[in-house]
Parts: structure tokens; sequence; C-alpha cells
């Protein structure tokens, strides 16, 4: 993996800015963006590998927008920062397919934690595309 990249999208313009600063001093390439339309042109460009997301921007809930980023790179891993803890929307975002939810306030240790985690993933998932094509036999034409 070149470049490790993170996209906050976080609609908290003071939050999302530590974050950013926070994730850039660890030596994390990071974008952000505040608006639906922008957080879904960067996920669709298909440069991202992780998104911070909260858990609601401009009035659109994040169990919402996860199946989108999926359906668009299946590969992304979401990160959800929540101030809701009720089992409804824990069920629906776990279904979506995040990786990890956090609970505001934030914890910056508890997010870079669960950014390292979602980075190794990853990695171990390109590993096995890259080598386990090998054993894997195609179809014979008949």
């Amino acid at each position: 993996m070149k470049s490790k990249t993170i996209l906050i999208a976080y609609q908290d313009d003071l939050w999302a800015r530590s974050l950013s600063t926070f994730f850039h001093g660890i030596g994390y390439r990071v974008e952000t963006a505040k608006m639906v339309s922008e957080v879904i042109r960067k996920v669709r460009k298909r440069n991202l590998h992780i998104v911070l997301l909260d858990d609601e921007i401009e009035g659109v809930k994040a169990c919402d927008l996860v199946p989108l980023f999926k359906k668009m790179d299946d590969k992304i891993q979401v990160i959800v920062i929540s101030s809701d803890l009720s089992l409804g929307l824990v069920k629906r975002l776990r279904g979506a397919g995040i990786f990890y939810q956090a609970m505001k306030p934030v914890d910056l240790e508890e997010i870079k934690s669960a950014v390292e985690c979602a980075f190794e993933k990853i990695e171990r998932e390109n590993l096995k595309e890259g080598f386990f094509p090998f054993f894997i036999p195609g179809r014979v034409p008949a």
C-alpha cells in the first residue's frame, strides 16, 4: 500500500481539523469533507482506504451512507463516530458493513487504534488477493 489515506467526513469543523492534524502528524495522508456530495465524490475516486464518518452529515445518517460507500468500493473501511448507542442503530451500522463504531466524545487513542486495525485488515486482504489466485484453478473451456 503506497500511501495510507483517511477521509474525515465530519460536520464539526473543530473536530475535523483536530482529527486531521492528529492523523497527519502520525504519518497518514488525510482528506476532509463536510458535505455529503463531497464525501461521495471522494469515495467514488477509489483512492481512499478508511472513512472516519460522523453519525450524521447534512441530515443524512451514517447508516444510510455506509451501504452506498460499500457499493462504490467494497474494500473501504468505515469507522463511524456516533453520539447514539441505541441497539437499532448499532444493528443497522453493523449490517451495513462498518469496521468500527466509536462514541463521542472522541478518544484519539481509541480512534488511532481502530484506524491501525483497519489498515492491518486491508493489508491482509490485499495479501490474500495477490497470493491465492495462483492456487485457485480457472475454468477450463469445454
